[in-house]
């Protein structure tokens, strides 16, 4: 974990060599080390590492989030207008109208 802490993740496009934050090339065993760390490991190190799970993941609970909020929201109705812009006021009834025709179908 410690050379990873001493890492320079922004490497130049097309290499696979790692850099010290003081700019030193890693050793061979260095790189060896680097090229088995864990997807965990690095993000405890502060990389953002691209990872299509997690977006899919992210974007379940961001439905679930959404699903979560509207159940509260058709309950609450008076209380969450208190919140909104006149514009926003606007389109939640127009949104509410189209719900309401969608479910008469």
């Amino acid at each position: 974990m410690a050379l990873l802490f001493d890492t320079d993740f922004s490497r130049p496009s097309g290499t696979r060599t790692f850099r010290h934050l003081d700019g030193r090339a890693f050793t061979y065993e260095e790189q060896a080390l680097a090229d088995e760390a864990t997807l965990e490991e690095l993000q405890a190190a502060g990389v953002r590492v691209h990872n299509p799970q997690g977006g899919a993941e992210a974007e379940a609970a961001a439905t679930e989030l959404a699903r979560l909020v509207h159940s509260y929201a058709l309950r609450n109705h008076q209380a969450l207008v208190q919140f909104m812009t006149h514009e926003d006021m606007l389109e939640y009834d127009r949104l509410c109208g189209v719900i309401v025709a969608g479910a008469d179908s």
